[in-house]
Formats: structure tokens, sequence, C-alpha cells
């Protein structure tokens, strides 16, 4: 049987045995990720996606282009889904195309847009003992926390609600081992030790925790650059409330609460998704200590005294993306060129919202304001390098800017003269044969091809290379359009290459500022906390 399947076939299978039990294989064929076997009857009904059969092997496809809404459709059904990508270009491979689990999906690991709720946290977990690991995937936050008791590990479970829990079982038991999380941790954080996370005596936290950024990292093949750090979070600095007494108070909503009956609704005048989050965790753990209780009240009594400043930073506020979900894509390497321009956009007022905020005379305003870096010359780079409504991908070009580049420039300009080339020759060709009619163009299967009516073929020169026979003429080549082709075809496949390759130097670019513009974004969303407090205060009288 395994020698009659295709090289192809036999490489698809090979993927399939790489990856977690019940995964969908999406398998990328040129511009289509096709689903094969159990994997397609499965996934068909859900994607909307005709299935078909091949020498009575069921199959089914989805453009590559739209895999976000469809990833959306089998996360929402409850699926995991396993990307398969080439990783050479088919141009170039000798033999059959190399491929690649490049990440596998599931519900605690999605970090497509759409599929998001942008005003809460979506966290894939880990418990070992009584503590509990956190990773929100698709803004780096990466925490853990130690409980007294099981009964309370489970209230933290309720409120916080995983979208996604690891289960600790005898096929990864390893992974949850001290000294196999500590290796971990050590490794990704490149430190020596994890003293200064504050976990040297705490190993069932370190087994939580590595083995979550094993599970997320490793055997998911998610990219983790952008997680940079690792909070332990002190039960003495919050109070960790029961669902009980979330839904008594109508703290959140949930269940016969909504959100506008709740206090986060009544509260939720956030102007960024980074502000939505934030209020929505410090509803949900209150603070504990009265020095925190007392600054975030200075502050919210600072604003309400200076309504021009408090209108101001909210009003540049307004300005600000999801900072945090769009530094991931950065550091993945998988944002496009709108997603950059998004990136330079909420950046760009940063800078003001620094200078506004630092000048409230207030300790915690000052603090916030400290931490903001507008990243001017990546903004710069990013609007010098990009046009201003770039494409969304990449491969037909046409995202960066001119002036940018002058080997780009040069390029383009030939491939621009090109048109007026062609219409030069076939005017001179007109007159050289004296048919009227004869028209050059471009066609997909032959390339650049001269084209006579069929009752001028007789006055075809001699030097016309026949090309192809038409009921109504035929087509020719000339050695003068075999050279044009190939500099112009050439020049176009250079330009395309050289965007690519500008835009990956961008992305590294922006890619290197990940930590700095983390550390904004959560600066930026609890300065919009505190905003939309005072906003509140001024709207109760």
């Amino acid at each position: 049987m395994a020698d009659e399947l295709t090289p192809m076939m036999r490489q698809y299978l090979a993927i399939k045995r790489e990856i977690p039990a019940g995964a969908i294989l999406m398998f990328r064929l040129g511009d289509f990720y096709e689903m094969f076997g159990e994997d397609a009857v499965r996934a068909s009904p859900v994607l909307g996606a005709t299935l078909t059969h091949r020498n009575n092997l069921p199959m089914c496809g989805v453009p590559y282009h739209a895999i976000n809404a469809y990833l959306a459709k089998l996360i929402r059904a409850g699926l995991t889904a396993a990307l398969c990508d080439q990783v050479e270009d088919p141009k170039t491979a000798k033999g059959l195309v190399r491929r690649e689990i490049t990440r596998i999906v599931t519900p605690g690991t999605v970090t497509e847009d759409g599929l998001l709720d942008e005003t809460a946290n979506n966290y894939v977990g880990a418990t070992k003992g009584h503590a509990l690991a956190l990773l929100d995937l698709a803004t780096g936050e990466f925490l853990v926390e130690e409980y007294a008791s099981d009964a309370k590990l489970r209230e933290a479970l309720e409120i916080v609600r995983p979208a996604e829990m690891l289960a600790h079982d005898a096929n990864n038991e390893w992974t949850f081992s001290y000294d196999a999380a500590l290796d971990c941790l050590t490794r990704h954080f490149n430190v020596l030790s994890l003293e200064g996370f504050g976990l040297s005596d705490k190993p069932d936290a370190v087994g939580a925790a590595g083995a979550l950024l094993y599970y997320v990292g490793t055997t998911l093949h998610h990219a983790l650059g952008h997680v940079r750090r690792l909070r332990l979070q002190n039960a003495a600095d919050g109070l960790v409330l029961d669902g009980g007494t979330i839904r008594h108070l109508q703290l959140l909503p949930g269940g016969d609460v909504a959100k506008n009956a709740s206090l986060l609704g009544v509260l939720d005048v956030t102007k960024t998704p980074m502000g939505a989050r934030t209020l929505r965790n410090w509803i949900a753990r209150p603070l504990a200590r009265v020095a925190g209780i007392n600054a975030r009240l200075d502050a919210v009594g600072a604003l309400v005294g200076n309504r021009a400043a408090l209108g101001q930073l909210r009003g540049l506020l307004a300005g600000v993306r999801d900072l945090e979900r769009l530094v991931q894509k950065v550091d993945a390497g998988r944002a496009n060129p709108r997603d950059m321009r998004a990136l330079a956009a909420s950046l760009r007022p940063v800078d003001e919202i620094k200078a506004a905020a630092a000048a409230v005379p207030d300790a915690l305003l000052a603090a916030c304001a400290a931490r903001l870096s507008g990243q001017a010359g990546l903004v710069d780079l990013i609007d010098r390098a990009l046009v201003a409504e770039p494409p969304v991908l990449l491969t037909d070009g046409g995202f960066i800017a001119p002036g940018y580049n002058a080997e780009l420039d040069e390029i383009r300009a030939l491939a621009a003269e090109g048109h007026q080339w062609l219409a030069n020759y076939q005017a001179s060709e007109q007159a050289r044969t004296g048919i009227p009619k004869l028209k050059v163009k471009h066609v997909s299967t032959f390339g650049f091809v001269i084209e006579i009516p069929k009752g001028s073929v007789a006055l075809a020169p001699a030097n016309y290379e026949r090309r192809q026979t038409l009921t109504t003429g035929e087509r020719y080549t000339t050695p003068e359009l075999k050279a044009y082709e190939r500099k112009v075809l050439g020049a176009q496949d250079r330009a395309i290459a050289l965007e690519q390759a500008l835009y990956r130097e961008l992305l590294a670019a922006a890619a290197a500022k990940t930590s700095e513009i983390q550390t904004t974004a959560a600066a930026l969303g609890e300065l919009d906390v505190l905003l939309a407090f005072a906003d509140r205060a001024l709207a109760a009288g």
C-alpha cells in the first residue's frame, strides 16, 4: 500500500504522524490548504468547503489568503488545526517541496484577528500542585502564582477561565518535572537561574510554567520570542474572589449578568484594547495593599482636577490600536504591511501622551509616563518604507514606497517603461508589415506574442516564429520580443523579491523593539484605566 502512494501523500502521512491526535492537518499545496481523509470529512461541513474525492480519498481545500476566517470556524467548533506550510520556494526546489508544521492552533493559542475578544485575555494554563501558570500568547503575558489550597486554586481558575488547560498525564509527565521545566525556562529567558523571577524556592510554580512553555513552543510550534517576562504573582497583593462573589456583586458580565448591568460595563469607557483588558483584570483581582489603592485614588483625583489634561489624554489614546497583539505578530514574523502601518500609527502619539501625563502632578501618572517610549525612529522608518495604504499580501509587491530604495526604483522604472516599449513595438511592426490589425499582447501560456488575423497571415515576415494557431489567426514571436520578455519579466520578479527582502528587514527592525513596545503597551493600558476612572467620577458628579 505504501508503495502505491505518491511522494506527496507519503510526505503528508509522515507529517500527520507528528501532530497531536485529533488535530486537523491543513496541508499547503500552492494557493490552498488541503485536507485529506478523515480530516476532510470532519472539516468540510465546518468550513463550508466542498468535499470531493480523488482515487476514493476524501479531500477538501480552502484558499491560503483567507486562512484566518477558516481557522475561526474550526476553533469555534472546538477543533484543533495544524498548519503545514511550504518552507522553500517551489520554483527552486529540487523534487518535492519541503513542508513543515509551522504552528498548531488550539483555543488557548489563537492569535488571529477576529478570533479573540480584544477586551479580555485569552489564556492557556497549566497546574502543578497548587501552582497555576498562565500564558496569553497573543500579548506575551506570562504569569505564575501559588495558592494556599485546592479550593483557592479552583477559585482562581473560575475567575480566569483559561480557554485551554494543559493536561498533566503520563505522556507529558517529564515536562512538569523540576529539572526539565527549569531547563526550558532558563534556556528561553537566557538566564542561569530563576532567582531573578522569584522562583528559586517554588518547584511547583517552575514545573507548571516550564511545562506550559514547552507545550506552546515545542509541541504546538508557536514562536515565543515575544514572551520576554515571567511574572510571579503574590497572593498578598490582591484579593482572590470566588465566582459566587463576582456573580453576587455583578462585577463582571457572565451567566445572567449582562455587561451593561455589571461593574465592568459601568466603568469601561477605556479607549484602547490594552486598557479594556487591564480594567477587567483590576476588577477581577482588586488590590489588597493600602499603598497601591491610595496611589490609584491620588492619580484619579489629579486627573479629575485637571480636565484639560484628561480630555487631551483620552483623545490621544483613541488613536492607539492593540499594541500588545500587534507586536506579537511582528516578533513572530507574521505581521503584514497593514499591521506595520497600524503599529506606526499607534506609536505616533505616544511621546505626546508621555509629555501630557508627566505634566500632571502625580507619582503614579509620572511612573506610567516614564515607561512610555514613542519609538520615533521606528515610526519614521515605517513611514518611509511603506506606501500609505499597502496591500495585505506580500506575493504581488506594491507595498514598499517609492524613494525608499534606489535599486527597487530602478527596477520598477524598467517595468513601467516596458508598457511604452510594447506600444512602440506594435506600431513599428504594423508599419513594417503593413498589417494594421497586428497586435502585441501577453498571454498566460506563451508570454508576449504578436497576433495576426487570419486574412493577413500571408504577410507575416520571415523572421516571425509561429507559436500558436488560432481559429481567428496566428500567434508569433521574434528575437526582439523574446529579449524584451526576459528583460521585463525578470525585472518584475526581481522587484517583488527585493520588496520582500526589504520588508523582512523592516520586520526585524520592529521586532528588535519588542520589549520596549510591550512596556509601553502595558503602561498605556494602566493609564487608560485611570483616565476612565476619572471620566466616570466626573460623570457621576
